[in-house]
């Protein structure tokens, strides 16, 4: 097979002040070029492949896009080429981070033994232990019904879609937090995803139940391929390079069912621990490329997770109600979310041609924008019309109304469309101005 070679450039934008620990690539490879931008720690975003004239024309526009960034403060941190036997193209395109993640510091030229997409990963599987599971979950779930699988446990005839959580009152975070009929996950600020497995074959899809190809690598999906027969389907998020589940809506192995999206939550997350301790699947917290969201199912761990989550910063917590069933597709009124740190998924409405900033908006009920605020797009990367941001605000001023006050873009969201930014999103976000 040829070997390509592929030209990286990187650097990194730092200021512990600002907040800003951003990276910048640019990939250079036949007669085309690709950046890639984010957090440091996380796959960050890539733009679309350009088509240039001829190999020579691609890295010199490669090289353009670089330079200007370091005249914008951008601190280069890498460069040199890479080798590999795989054709990039927009399905893998997550290779190449693996590929400039291989290069040292500094200048270099180097060989690179070709990664694992994550659309290929049957070479790699691990030993079948789909026969194991019957009898580990016959010891786990003797209080849990059994069923006889059924045709559309294996071939169901819509796509899977992730329940979303629902944004409500105080009052009924703190009736929440307080009901023992109510458990509590921790809230990960991540991009969320639904893994498939059926008899082996392995699919990842994103919120509109879709095929997702980006910000998932390969070490985020080998656990799952010792499942070579049955299907199960588990909802979780990336977070940085790791994914991490919190749901299961389906257990079957073709003959017994143990889980479906009609089961409760408690039912849900106890077969889903002892399908990760058959996976080698640990809780997080640990440093792996797959872990399992812990959860409070009593009042003391309940309340230790909020502290937890107020002490260490978090985005906030998740509340589930015990006996609520997986709605697919919808916002849940029994999975409440509950943010520490204000934020929106707004739509850039339009970008100011000389004062670098761009004008945010939300959805109301009618389906019209509604202009929230204006908010600095320096350092930012590429910001478009038309693009999902994640903006963080201290509060507004008026909840039906509202204006963000000191509002910060923090990050794109390709996971989310412009239609589900909604003003809904602000009815616990003004202040009470006590002094």
């Amino acid at each position: 097979m040829p070997t390509a070679n592929i030209t990286v450039q990187e650097a990194e934008y730092i200021d512990p002040r600002a907040g800003n620990d951003k990276f910048y690539r640019t990939f250079a490879f036949g007669a085309a070029w690709v950046a890639q931008y984010g957090r440091n720690g996380t796959l960050g975003t890539f733009t679309k492949i350009t088509e240039a004239a001829s190999p020579e024309a691609a890295e010199q526009a490669a090289s353009r896009k670089f330079a200007d960034k370091v005249r914008k403060g951008y601190e280069p941190v890498r460069s040199g080429t890479v080798a590999t036997e795989v054709a990039i193209t927009a399905d893998n395109i997550s290779v190449l981070d693996e590929l400039a993640g291989s290069l040292p510091a500094g200048q270099s030229v180097g060989v690179v033994t070709t990664p694992v997409p994550a659309a290929n990963l049957t070479a790699a599987r691990r030993p079948d232990i789909t026969a194991n599971i019957a009898d580990l979950l016959a010891e786990v779930s003797h209080w849990h019904p059994v069923r006889p699988a059924v045709p559309a446990d294996m071939n169901p005839d819509l796509p899977v879609r992730p329940m979303l959580a629902s944004t409500q009152s105080a009052e009924a975070i703190s009736d929440a937090l307080n009901d023992p009929g109510w458990f509590a996950q921790y809230k990960y600020d991540g991009d969320r995803v639904v893994v498939e497995v059926t008899n082996g074959d392995i699919r990842v899809l994103n919120r509109a139940g879709q095929a997702k190809v980006k910000n998932v690598g390969s070490a985020n999906l080998e656990p799952f391929t010792a499942l070579h027969s049955g299907r199960w389907v588990f909802d979780g998020e990336i977070v940085g390079r790791t994914l991490v589940l919190f749901d299961l809506l389906m257990a079957t192995d073709g003959q017994k069912t143990w889980v479906r999206d009609y089961s409760c939550v408690d039912e849900r997350y106890e077969i889903l621990r002892a399908l990760a301790y058959l996976l080698n699947i640990p809780q997080a917290g640990a440093d792996h490329a797959v872990v399992i969201a812990p959860m409070a199912m009593d009042q003391e761990t309940k309340d230790h997770f909020l502290a937890t989550a107020i002490a260490e910063q978090r985005e906030g917590i998740i509340l589930r109600r015990k006996l609520s069933v997986y709605e697919q597709g919808r916002r849940s009124m029994d999975m409440i979310k509950h943010k520490l740190i204000k934020d929106a998924d707004v739509v850039v409405k339009s970008l100011h041609p000389t004062k670098q900033s761009a004008t945010l908006a939300v959805h109301d009920a009618a389906g019209r924008l509604v202009e929230v605020g204006a908010a600095s797009t320096i350092g930012k990367g590429e910001v478009s019309v038309g693009d999902v941001w994640v903006v963080t605000f201290l509060y507004v001023t008026n909840p039906a109304h509202p204006r963000l006050f000191q509002p910060r873009l923090v990050s794109s969201r390709t996971d989310k469309t412009a239609v589900e930014c909604t003003l809904d999103q602000f009815a616990d976000a003004g202040t009470a101005k006590v002094v």
